[in-house]
């Protein structure tokens, strides 16, 4: 509305519609300009906000594929373990996010960089710093370094990279960035595989790495040696071409067994171990392939076999060989002719040559008695027996046939290394299978029964078992029962062969056992102690003696001439662990020291080895007991005995003693055993001692003690007893 009052033709419409016409067409013209401008105006203001819309979206868009950039790359740091760090030269701050120790979070204390540095380990603390302090000069084009870091979790392993974002003018780093990682595990898997990688190159045995298939991926060294093969030859060649091994060996749980393996020097043998290595991801399992040579050890099984079927003396068939071969004839019903050799007077032999001479000497009769009979079985049953078997043999005249051809053979000579010639004979008893008994025990027992009657009708002959000479088996067989009895009941007799000093007076006894019984009246040792070791009667046999001796020992003391007493003790005694046992509580029944009882064993009674006796030993010395070797100076190993056992006391063999005054030799080699034994502290005794001269010779060369028939036979021990109160005694 118009003001009240105003002129109706100050009004523009008004003027326009009464102004002239020339007017109002510019008033129009003017008006559709404005119109116009106002709708460019509104099309440009609807371009602007459509244009700002669409940059907003864009915008948007850009930050989400930012926020989604950040996240994958946090999800991707988060799943490689890795955290990212960064350190401003403003604030000498190092700050870490997201970094895991030992799989956990681990809340960085965001410590300057020398306080950093003081937690790295200090073998790694120069390296790690020199790393740094390069990159920063700019000297270096980035960090990465390995170092030990110290934490409450313990000793971790880090891994830093990165580097400068920003430099000064000068170069120096202003600001760096990077990521940092825990890798200790693959530190540890590192190192477990560079062992592995290792012991797999330097194993002395043979190792093959297969595929499933079975083709060869990786050798070592020792399985290249081993074929005498290349190891670019064998890479991605079948095992199977050079080691045959059964289907079953790949399969979850392996494979162990023996094998041979091909190469260009033959075959070996080996011990084969087949592993599966677990599966890796995306890829098929493989095996490993571990070889052993076994060529010696099977070299000696082979070895070992033959020596339990061989007498390693002779290289005859021994004694286990010899019970097969007649129990597989026997099996067979085969016939055949069975004859048991002994040597006559061997024992005597071995006594005055040694057992050396005497072990020279059953080499030369196998191999005479083996020339001698080449179609027969000849073998070692033991000591100085042989058995020969004739097979398809059931006359009595062929047995005497073969009988002469092996007494023969000794007609000549043997010669000793000092020149002496000896004359042996065999004495022969031989039975007849089926006719003389249906099993090998049996035909032993009656070949030996027959071999004794031999001995007893002259030597040097051949005796066929008759039914006659079963009364001697009869006898032995009594012998054997009373022997149980009598041990049983300790009915055997003591006698003391005196021991003197170098004055001649007594420094002891050896008490040795006597045996008599209603039936067959005094028993010669010779015939009842091998009865007694083949049987228990040996240790009670032994635990009489150990009384006896105990007993003795008392009463010495007793009247004031405390003496040593020995024993012998038998190989079966040294074979009872208890033994030390015994002998210390047979002391203490008596309250006597250990120290007044002398043990004395000979070379065979070590017969089972060092190792079997030593502790035994060893624990009797240990308790005082004396403990001397007798009959030294026959055996090969006498030396190896003194420097292993602890004897305290050597007895020289009776055969030095007797050839001390003729033979030089036996001289020098008395002295020798006196300075060997002095150099090691031992006691020297002599035994066998039978004229003044010998004593003379022998005390001027050194010898302790002294024992023979120039000082006294054995006698009982109530005469011993009474002798020691004589003047000068």
């Amino acid at each position: 509305m118009s003001p009240p009052n105003a002129p109706e033709s100050d009004h523009p419409i008004a003027q326009a519609q009464t102004g002239k016409p020339d007017e109002l067409a510019a008033q129009a013209s003017e008006v559709a300009l404005l119109q116009r401008r106002l709708a460019r105006e509104r099309a440009s203001r609807k371009a602007a906000e459509e244009l700002l819309t669409d940059k907003s979206r864009e915008l948007f868009d850009a930050l989400t594929l930012i926020r989604e950039s950040e996240h994958r790359l946090q999800m991707a740091l988060w799943a490689s373990g890795e955290g990212i760090w960064d350190w401003s030269a403003e604030t000498g701050q190092l700050n870490v996010q997201g970094l895991l120790l030992a799989g956990k979070p681990y809340d960085w204390p965001e410590p300057d960089l020398e306080r950093l540095l003081s937690t790295v380990h200090a073998d790694d603390r120069d390296a790690a710093s020199l790393a740094w302090r390069l990159h920063m000069a700019g000297t270096r084009e980035d960090i990465d370094i390995a170092y030990r870091l110290r934490s409450s979790r313990g000793l971790r392993w880090l891994r830093i990279r990165g580097k400068a974002l920003e430099r000064a003018p000068n170069g120096y780093a202003l600001r760096l960035a990077g990521t940092i990682k825990d890798i200790t595990n693959q530190r540890r898997s590192e190192q477990s595989l560079n062992l592995m990688a290792h012991a797999f190159a330097s194993t002395q045995d043979a190792l093959a790495v297969v595929d499933q298939t079975g083709w060869i991926i990786e050798i070592n060294r020792s399985m290249a040696e081993l074929t005498g093969t290349e190891q670019e030859v064998l890479l991605g060649m079948p095992l199977s071409d050079y080691l045959e091994l059964p289907f079953e060996a790949y399969t979850e749980t392996g494979w162990r067994g023996e094998s041979q393996l091909r190469g260009e020097s033959g075959q070996t043998p080996v011990e084969v171990a087949v592993t599966i290595v677990s599966e890796l991801a995306g890829q098929a399992r493989c095996f490993i392939v571990s070889m052993h040579d076994i060529s010696e050890r099977q070299r000696s099984a082979n070895r070992l076999a033959r020596l339990a079927l061989v007498d390693t003396l002779t290289e005859l068939p021994n004694r286990i060989a010899l019970e097969k071969r007649l129990e597989q004839d026997i099996a067979a019903e085969a016939d055949f002719a069975l004859m048991i050799l002994d040597l006559d007077g061997f024992k005597g032999i071995n006594d005055t040559f040694g057992h050396g001479e005497g072990d020279r000497l059953l080499r030369e009769v196998a191999r005479r008695f083996s020339a001698a009979l080449p179609n027969a079985t000849v073998g070692r049953w033991g000591g100085d027996e042989f058995i020969v078997l004739l097979p398809g043999v059931q006359d009595e005249a062929k047995v005497n046939q073969a009988a002469q051809a092996l007494i023969d053979t000794q007609t000549d000579p043997f010669v000793t290394e000092s020149g002496r010639q000896l004359i042996i004979s065999p004495s022969i008893g031989a039975v007849l299978f089926p006719r003389d008994g249906d099993s090998y025990v049996e035909l032993f027992r009656k070949a030996d029964a027959a071999m004794y009657l031999a001995k007893a009708k002259g030597r040097n002959r051949l005796q066929m078992f008759e039914p006659s000479i079963e009364q001697n088996i009869q006898r032995r067989m009594k012998l054997e029962s009373q022997l149980r009895i009598d041990a049983e009941r300790s009915a055997f007799n003591f006698f003391a062969q005196p021991k003197v000093d170098r004055n001649e007076r007594h420094s002891g006894a050896e008490l040795l056992v006597r045996w008599t019984t209603l039936d067959f009246g005094a028993v010669s040792p010779d015939e009842f102690i091998p009865m007694a070791e083949q049987t228990d009667a040996i240790e009670l046999l032994g635990r009489q003696a150990l009384h006896v001796a105990a007993r003795l020992s008392k009463l010495l003391e007793e009247l004031g001439r405390p003496l040593p007493l020995a024993v012998n003790l038998s190989p079966r005694q040294l074979r009872n662990p208890e033994f030390a046992q015994i002998a210390i509580e047979a002391c203490r029944s008596f309250k006597v020291n250990p120290a007044s009882i002398e043990f004395e064993l000979t070379e065979s009674a070590l017969a089972d080895g060092i190792d079997v006796v030593r502790p035994i030993l060893q624990s009797l010395r240990a308790h005082g007991f004396g403990l001397a070797l007798d009959d030294f100076g026959t055996g090969y190993s006498s030396l190896s005995h003194l420097r292993k056992l602890p004897f305290h006391k050597v007895k020289i063999d009776r055969s030095f003693v007797t050839d001390v005054i003729e033979s030089s030799r036996a001289r020098v080699m008395v002295q020798s055993i006196i300075d060997l034994c002095n150099g090691l502290g031992l006691t020297t005794v002599a035994e066998g001692v039978e004229t003044r001269q010998q004593f003379e010779a022998l005390r001027e060369m050194g010898v302790h003690e002294f024992q023979g028939y120039l000082f006294s036979r054995p006698v009982p021990i109530e005469e011993w007893v009474e002798s020691l109160s004589a003047p000068d005694s």
